[in-house]
């Protein structure tokens, strides 16, 4: 592996600096023959690092953030004779509810818990998605950070709060999203976003010239991109979306097309 051609690629500063980390884990993981992690990251970069990794054959490389679909993850890395799962993860769920919801704040925010969090003296890079609900939040977190939270956190803003730690199973995540049918002229993304986000072709066509627009977490700048069932696509500030199931057409001679809605 060789660590200075890989880097080479990356002009944005921050990001080399995560990619260099995520091959020194991956070197650490074949050097110690046992599973090693990077802190967490968007899945974005997650995305792209994978792809840059693909010539490490001889490395199992997953990424995973708690649940299947987290915003925020961590790549694992395992030489390839012993594997590597998601379970294998140490990744951690917090359940944070206020102690007395009569009379602390109703309206938490996840500016609020990200904030007060923090507030401990803890990275960013240790935690991983935050889901409020009108109960608390479910946070997720390297394992050995999240005792540490737990043992610590006792207010998020003014409200004083319990902290659990939850087994993974455990872990209850607020329903975030709503299924719609929609039919489309064809798979373009252009015609699938307006759809989607209730709005013109033209608006559409603007975002995504205007590279405000995300396939799989990658920008994509063609409004003729050709999307397929599982992809995840959003809009810089008005939402998210994944394909689902592609139907037959319809009597005017359109897709029917089931789009998982982010709520």
């Amino acid at each position: 592996m060789n660590k200075q051609e890989m880097l080479k690629s990356i002009g944005d500063q921050e990001e080399r600096l995560l990619f260099a980390n995520a091959l020194d884990q991956a070197a650490f993981a074949l050097r110690r023959h046992e599973a090693q992690f990077t802190d967490f990251m968007d899945a974005g970069k997650c995305e792209r690092f994978l792809e840059r990794m693909k010539s490490l054959g001889e490395l199992d490389i997953l990424s995973f953030g708690g649940i299947e679909d987290a915003e925020r993850r961590r790549l694992g890395f395992s030489p390839k004779q012993k594997g590597l799962s998601h379970e294998a993860f140490p990744i951690a769920a917090l359940q944070i509810i206020p102690k007395n919801k009569k009379f602390g704040q109703t309206d938490l925010s996840h500016r609020d818990y990200l904030g007060s969090i923090l507030g401990l003296g803890i990275e960013r890079g240790k935690l991983g998605d935050i889901f409020v609900s009108e109960e608390g939040a479910v946070c997720f977190a390297e394992a050995e950070m999240a005792e540490y939270i737990a043992a610590n956190l006792d207010k998020v803003s003014k409200t004083a709060v319990l902290v659990t730690k939850l087994e993974k199973a455990q872990a209850v995540v607020p329903k975030r999203t709503e299924s719609r049918r929609v039919t489309v002229a064809s798979m373009r993304l252009d015609g699938i976003l307006g759809e989607a986000l209730r709005l013109s072709r033209g608006k559409a066509q603007m975002l995504i010239r205007g590279e405000k627009v995300n396939v799989n977490w990658a920008t994509v700048t063609s409004a003729s991109y050709i999307l397929k069932t599982g992809d995840m696509v959003s809009a810089r500030g008005l939402g998210r979306f994944r394909v689902g199931e592609v139907g037959g057409r319809t009597k005017k001679d359109r897709i029917g097309l089931e789009l998982e809605m982010y709520i």
